[in-house]
């Protein structure tokens, strides 16, 4: 509204899908909330990276370096960046910054590469994916997510992780 762009994403499971997709989507999608609920003034960009790395780890998955969020405001993609992997970015987040965490987690190795439709977004060993994305506002004491929406029972895209 009034200039001001949104962004989100989510996989989402379409037909017979064997437990290890379904763990993957799982893990990313906890991921995710992971590095929200870690996100409140005084931490930096880098515990984002270093809760999703480590939830990859521990369930045996890479996050892709490629790919990363971003400040989102009057402008689509701005910083700050934010990487979803480990790093030393000891940027500080303060109240009023608004960014997108959107972990993109894969099977097998993480390098990847656009198809000719310059959108999708394939494993380069032909693995699979997952990715989650939600835009968040840090507050004074925590952040808000912008993008949650409707988690009802009546929402047929609602998350049901």
């Amino acid at each position: 509204e009034e200039g001001y762009f949104g962004d989100n994403c989510a996989t989402v499971l379409v037909g017979e899908v064997d437990e290890k997709g379904r763990e993957l989507s799982r893990v990313t999608a906890e991921a995710l909330t992971a590095a929200i609920d870690g996100c409140r003034p005084g931490s930096c960009l880098s515990d984002i990276g270093a809760t999703i790395h480590a939830m990859a780890d521990e369930h045996g998955y890479e996050s892709v370096e490629k790919y990363c969020g971003h400040g989102i405001g009057t402008t689509f993609h701005s910083p700050p960046f934010v990487q979803h992997f480990r790093n030393w970015d000891r940027f500080e987040l303060v109240p009023g910054m608004v960014f997108t965490i959107e972990p993109m987690l894969v099977e097998g190795s993480q390098k990847c590469h656009v198809l000719g439709d310059d959108w999708t977004v394939v494993t380069n060993d032909g693995s699979r994916a997952a990715q989650f994305e939600h835009m968040i506002a840090i507050t004074e004491d925590g952040c808000e997510v912008l993008t949650a929406g409707d988690r009802s029972d009546e929402n047929p895209l609602a998350l049901a992780f």
